[in-house]
């Protein structure tokens, strides 16, 4: 008999923070009492921190960054490429860049909406594309791009999200290069990830 939604078997399970074991603790098998349990310990170990609405967005980000990063690396890096995998890719790739972009205005107090990626990136602030602009040489230094262009990369992905969600709705879908999309997610995180000045 299956466990209902929400509950596991009873045990111990470790918590992690930031990528590193920091304990464990008793698991119950109710997920909210279980996770009850892990912000004790947490705040027991003082790692409780309050974290940004703009780090909370970067951390969600990342989250279908790593999805897509899974899929490029285990089906579409090999040859033969898996095409039935490209569109879960394009859709988590670039939904990545829509929370990237977000995550990077809010970190300069600006908050965004919508899905469009060119509209989000022209709203972006001046010290977020300033931020942007400290980390593309090394972000084109680690990928095969003859004069990268992350506002073209950008057009031609400004709708992917959706169109390729929806993929059987469209009698055409948008071309959307690999690279070029790997490019532009890695921008956006480094450009999170620089200082901000104060």
């Amino acid at each position: 008999m299956e466990n209902p939604v929400g509950k596991s078997a009873p045990g111990f399970k470790s918590i992690k923070f930031n990528g590193v074991i920091v304990g464990k603790v008793a698991t119950t098998g109710d997920f909210e009492q279980d996770a009850a349990a892990a912000r004790r310990l947490l705040k027991e170990k003082g790692l409780d921190e309050e974290i940004s609405v703009a780090q909370y967005i970067f951390n969600q980000a990342q989250s279908f960054a790593t999805a897509a990063a899974y899929i490029y690396k285990k089906d579409l890096m090999r040859s033969p490429r898996n095409g039935s995998t490209i569109a879960p890719f394009v859709v988590n790739c670039t939904f990545s860049i829509e929370l990237y972009l977000k995550a990077l205005a809010q970190k300069h107090n600006v908050p965004l909406r919508g899905h469009e990626l060119v509209k989000l990136y022209q709203a972006l602030p001046e010290a977020a594309l300033s931020d942007i602009q400290v980390v593309i040489p090394a972000c084109a230094s680690q990928r095969n791009l003859i004069a990268p262009n992350i506002e073209n990369y950008l057009n031609s992905l400004n709708n992917a999200f959706v169109e390729w969600r929806y993929a059987y709705e469209f009698e055409k879908l948008g071309v959307v290069q690999i690279e070029p999309t790997l490019f532009v997610a890695n921008v956006l995180f480094e450009a999170f990830r620089v200082p901000k000045n104060t």
